[in-house]
Order: C-alpha cells, then structure tokens, then sequence
C-alpha cells in the first residue's frame, strides 16, 4: 500500500533513506551526536533518577536484548532505552535546537542505540537512523513551536515521532508500516514542563525513547496506527499547538538535512540561559571582573526564559541548572559552568547566593516577539564605582568545536568508566562508519573498563 498525506511522505523518507545519502559532514556531525550524548549519559549515570530507573529495569528482568549503561546488564530493548533515555538527559549537558526548542540527541541516540544493538546493525545504519530521527524531531517541533512549547516538552512529545524514525529505519520497515509506526508513537507523545526541575523531566526523554521502540516493534508486527494523526482534525498539532508550519516537514523528502543544526551544550544548564551566559562571558573576556565590584546585574531576555529561569532556586541541582540569578552567580565567580559548579558545596555556598541574589532578570517584549528565531539577551553589570557594563547577545554561539566535544567527551565520561575506556569509547565512536556491528562498544559501556582482545566483541 502507497502511503498518503504528510505524515506518509514522511514515512517514505524514513523508510527510503540510506547512508549513501547523507553528506559527508552530516556523517560526521552524527558521529559526534552520539559521542556527545554518551558523554552526557555517562555522566548522568551517577544521578538519582538514572540510579532509580537501572534499579527497577534490573528488577523487572527480561530478556537480554540491550545494554544499560554503566550498570553491568542487558534488558527488553524498552527497557534499555527507557533507562538510558532518563540517564541521557539526568545532567541537561546534551544537544538542543533552538527552532525545535528540544533536545534531538536525547531521544534519537539512546533509541537509535538500543534498537542498533538488539536488531544488530551495523555503525552505518545506526548513523543512517539517527539521521532520520533528528530530522523528524527538527522539523516537527520547528513546525509547532513557539506555540506548543508554551506547555509541553517538546523533547518529550516529538521525540516519541523521532524515536519511532530511527526504530523504524533499522526495523527496515517499509513505508507503510513506518506510517502506522508514527502514528503509533504520536498516540503516546507527551511530556508537560511542569516536570521542569524534577527527576520527571528526564523521564519525558526516556518515555520518548521507550515510545518510540515500542511503536515500531507494534508496528513490524502489523499493529496499526492513525495514517494522519500529525495533521488529523482530532491529532496531535490539534491538541498541542496553535499553528503548524507545514513547510519544513513538506520538505523532508528534498533531503536538505537540518542534523547539523541542533546545538551542543557548552553550559550544562537549561538552554534559555545560554544567551545571557554568553553575553556575561563575552564581557568577562575584555575586562577581568571581580565579583566583589558588583552592585547588581540586570538581565533582559525572551518571555520564555524569564517564565523557566528568572526566579534564584538552589535547593536541588535540578532546580539550580533552571535558574538564571544562579548560573550568572556562578559564571561571575568560577568563570565557567560545567557539572562541578552545582554540587551540594556550590548549591549552600553563601558567597554564590549573596551574588546571585544581586540578579534581577525581567522580560524584553522585543526579545519575546523575536523568540524562537532569536534568543536575544541584554546583560548589565552595574559596578560599586558606578561604571555599567553591557552586552547584548541575540544568538548564542552555537559552531562546533569537535575538538572541543572530545574534551567535553572526555571530561564527562572519566566520572563514570576508566581513562583506557574513555578512549577506546571515542575511537569507537567517530569511526562508527568502520564498524560491523555495535557489541565492542556496549561491552565497554556495560563494564566501565577497557576490553583486551580476548574479551572484546566484533567492532
């Protein structure tokens, strides 16, 4: 059967798309998207909701199908992804877009993982599928957005469709059975940002994950789904958004691929706090300022950043990684924010909170009507001598440094498994193009240790 509407050109895409298509550095762009991601999930392994998804997933058993990382085990392939999924985005230090207003690697690698691995694909297939799923997610949430990112987590409810994309190519699902796979998955998409600041909001991403397996699985099966239900009169734009830009998704089939436009972390904190972040470290270059010289730091930006990040929260890590007052407190003192500047020591800092509490962050309309295109930021810094210092950033510095996603790489995963696995990890890695299959790297990653060649699995 020749799939229909929208949602089966989409489908075709998935179904017909193959690693010859895709640009050189597109290849190696998604190479880096699933190094980048590792990163993040190695270092989310230690945090509690990551802790309590790998203890019930070790718990309920199953059938060994795919690699859990870090936790020594192999589940139902749901499982796994559901697990590794909340691990992924436990730390807020993977990829986002700004258009989409979401994180694509949250949910596409550590499906895309999950499914390689159980269906034994090989590297190229897993990169083909990834591929898929980003542009699925790109596009869709770019479509709906801002409108629907006024309630819902983008990452959560698209990412249930770009799980279900990357599932269906190594599925090897004809167009078909890809369409009622979407259809599938958007029955499932959700995700509330209520969840902002919990242990809830990384289990959006890993649901999206579990979703997105699970539809396809359903689907191979010869379960079936609504053919329409991204556009239908009671589907999924209806009930979350006020308007969908049908372009970008109409243009899917043209294969102009958007993957390379998602954004790696160099902050791990929320997005919105990017623009200030970067504004406050543009400043920070030309003139070395002490905090103690500081009267006050005003913050103009976009409606929606104030709405998630103005207030000062400390309480938690969670909550800390969504508060602007804190970041640019943190900024101003270690002149950096990385993973080790919301440990509880930094959270109950007394010094950092007098700072922080000299941040007052109020809404620019200009920035508000500009959002999503823009992430306009204005930053003053008003001095103790009267000086004021300002700085205005209306799109944050997003070019990749894949040698600096390395260090990044290498920096987040030592908290987690051995220097000698690290490197073998990212050898693996950005040479997934060479490998026949993906055990030598889920070995790795189940135990934390370089292999020698007499355990090691097939690359």
């Amino acid at each position: 059967m020749k799939p229909q509407n929208l949602q089966g050109e989409i489908a075709t895409f998935i179904a017909g798309l193959r690693y010859e298509d895709l640009p050189a550095n597109v290849v190696h762009d998604a190479k880096y998207r699933v190094l980048d991601w590792l990163g993040s999930a190695l270092a989310g392994s230690g945090y509690q909701p990551a802790l309590i998804a790998v203890k019930m997933v070790r718990e309920a058993g199953g059938a060994s199908q795919a690699t859990v990382l870090q936790a020594g085990i192999k589940v139902p392939v749901t499982q796994a992804a559901l697990a590794n999924g909340i691990m992924g985005h436990a730390a807020e230090y993977d990829d986002g877009h700004r258009l989409a207003i979401a994180h694509p690697g949250a949910v596409t690698v550590p499906a895309a993982l999950a499914a390689a691995e159980y269906l034994g694909r090989s590297g190229k297939e897993l990169l083909t599928a990834i591929v898929a799923g980003y542009e699925v997610l790109i596009r869709l949430g770019a479509s709906i957005n801002p409108s629907h990112y006024r309630i819902w987590h983008t990452t959560g409810t698209c990412g249930a469709f770009a799980a279900a994309a990357a599932t269906a190519h190594l599925l090897k699902l004809d167009a078909f059975r890809t369409q009622m796979c979407l259809g599938i998955a958007g029955t499932m998409a959700c995700g509330l940002q209520e969840t902002f600041g919990t242990h809830a909001k990384p289990l959006n991403a890993g649901h999206a994950c579990q979703s997105g397996i699970q539809a396809g699985l359903l689907s191979r099966e010869g379960f079936t789904g609504p053919e329409d239900i991204i556009l239908g009169a009671k589907g999924f734009v209806a009930a979350t958004s006020e308007q969908c830009d049908r372009r970008l998704l109409e243009e899917i089939k043209e294969q102009r691929f958007l993957s390379t436009s998602a954004f790696y972390k160099v902050y791990a904190s929320c997005g919105h706090t990017n623009s200030p972040l970067d504004a406050l470290f543009a400043i920070l270059r030309r003139r070395d300022i002490p905090s103690a010289a500081i009267k006050a730091v005003r913050i103009a930006t976009y409606r929606t950043a104030v709405q998630l990040t103005g207030e000062f929260k400390h309480g938690s890590e969670e909550e800390a990684k969504f508060s602007l007052p804190y970041c640019i407190a943190v900024a101003l003192l270690y002149k950096r924010v990385t993973l080790a500047e919301f440990t509880p020591a930094r959270l109950s800092d007394p010094e950092l909170e007098a700072l922080a509490r000299k941040v007052h962050v109020s809404e620019d309309p200009t920035a508000t009507t500009a959002f999503p295109r823009e992430r306009r930021a204005k930053i003053a810094l008003e001095l103790h001598d009267g000086a004021l210092i300002e700085e205005t950033i209306l799109v944050p510095v997003d070019t990749p440094d894949y040698e600096a996603l390395t260090r990044k790489f290498r920096s987040l995963a030592e908290m987690a498994i051995d220097g000698p696995c690290t490197k073998a990890v990212a050898d693996i890695a950005i040479n997934l193009e060479q490998c026949s299959g993906l055990d030598r790297l889920m070995d790795h990653l189940r135990s934390g240790r370089a292999l020698t060649s007499a355990t090691a699995g097939a690359s």
